[in-house]
């Protein structure tokens, strides 16, 4: 079966699983200004089927077709195309070749990752794979944290939270964090949130510092997401002490 196919018959199962109550209730978890369209899968449905399509052609095909399959269905417009075509090129993952990184990264440039659940599936499924297989790419990864695109600019982030929890790259997550600080995007703010309070996992003496240290620069939200996991004594002197005078 050609990738080509593999993508009609995907669609085709979508289709037929399509719940428009539940495509309804999917519209809460975004932002109106993000103009999504929805089937209306559960996950446990999108696993279903990923599985059930990888399993028709997990002994025929190559990394090379997983690829091919995955800028197929990202295309799509509707949101569980895209994660249908993600989910089955992170089975691959251990066939990764490093130029998958810039083509990832066109997908978030031209608009094909156009949501933060989709551009967080693939910062932590593929760009975090990728870096964890070949190291230098951590540093191309961090470079985007100063692009245009907004998509972009949270995979920098967020590319590296699952990676952190095993106390990997903390040094490269402040540095992510401080350049994106005067960032004014509601997205990035709790991107940026979200790998400080995996930090704070690995370290939380050095967490509670850097948010002292930088104390009024820290978005609000960046750092009410990032303290969540201290105990309410300490996250209340933190709010305290970091407030603007």
């Amino acid at each position: 079966m050609t990738p080509r196919q593999l993508a009609q018959r995907a669609r085709a199962e979508l289709r037929k699983s399509a719940d428009p109550r539940i495509a309804s209730q999917q519209h809460a978890y975004f932002k109106k200004w993000e103009k999504l369209r929805f089937y209306g899968l559960s996950a446990p449905e999108l696993g279903r089927i990923t599985r059930q399509l990888h399993q028709s052609v997990r002994k025929e095909w190559s990394y090379a077709e997983a690829v091919e399959l995955c800028e197929s269905l990202i295309s799509d417009p509707y949101v569980e195309s895209k994660h249908v075509g993600l989910m089955l090129l992170t089975r691959y993952r251990r066939q990764f070749e490093p130029d998958l990184l810039q083509r990832a990264k066109l997908w978030l440039e031209r608009g094909l990752c156009d949501n933060w659940a989709i551009t967080d599936h693939l910062a932590t499924r593929i760009l975090a794979s990728l870096i964890d297989k070949f190291a230098p790419l951590a540093a191309k990864v961090e470079s985007w944290d100063r692009s245009p695109n907004l998509w972009v600019r949270r995979s920098s982030a967020v590319a590296f939270v699952y990676l952190i929890r095993k106390g990997d790259h903390l040094d490269r997550a402040y540095r992510i964090t401080t350049v994106l600080e005067p960032d004014r995007h509601d997205l990035i703010h709790k991107a940026c949130g979200w790998l400080l309070r995996e930090c704070g996992k690995a370290d939380a003496p050095r967490l509670e510092k850097y948010l002292l240290d930088h104390g009024p620069s820290v978005p609000r939200t960046t750092l009410r997401y990032a303290i969540e996991r201290f105990s309410e004594a300490k996250r209340r002197y933190i709010l305290a002490a970091t407030r603007k005078p």
